[in-house]
């Protein structure tokens, strides 16, 4: 169960950061840092669902559990964009209030994922 719990928690902080990493091709970081969100908010729902794919009935309350998951990956986020914007020396920074929103946007879609897999799967 843990294992499966970081991977999806893995491959959404992976897929948020690769589309970020993609779209600074061509867009500026301070415009990539205001639609990260969205980012996030896609990625959170994979999380969500692929928990569900991967632990369908060994979880009692799977809800809960994927948003919790979702509100951790949010945070990893947060940190690996803080890490990421230091060892390329920006001048971006990001504050507890984008620590905030990225939470909520990853539990709340990792909730909302894992619900549209729960009605997939007939869980």
């Amino acid at each position: 169960m843990t294992i499966a719990s970081l991977k999806s928690i893995f491959i959404g902080v992976g897929g948020s950061l690769v589309l970020a990493v993609f779209c600074s091709t061509f867009i500026a970081v301070d415009k990539i840092l205001f639609i990260l969100p969205v980012f996030i908010g896609f990625n959170g729902a994979m999380t969500g669902y692929r928990l569900v794919e991967t632990l369908k009935n060994r979880i009692m309350n799977l809800f809960v559990f994927s948003f919790v998951l979702g509100i951790g990956g949010g945070a990893i986020t947060f940190i690996a964009v803080n890490l990421a914007g230091s060892f390329m020396r920006t001048d971006f920074s990001l504050n507890i209030f984008d620590l905030f929103i990225y939470m909520a946007v990853s539990g709340t879609t990792s909730y909302l994922g894992a619900k549209l897999a729960a009605r997939y799967f007939n869980l």
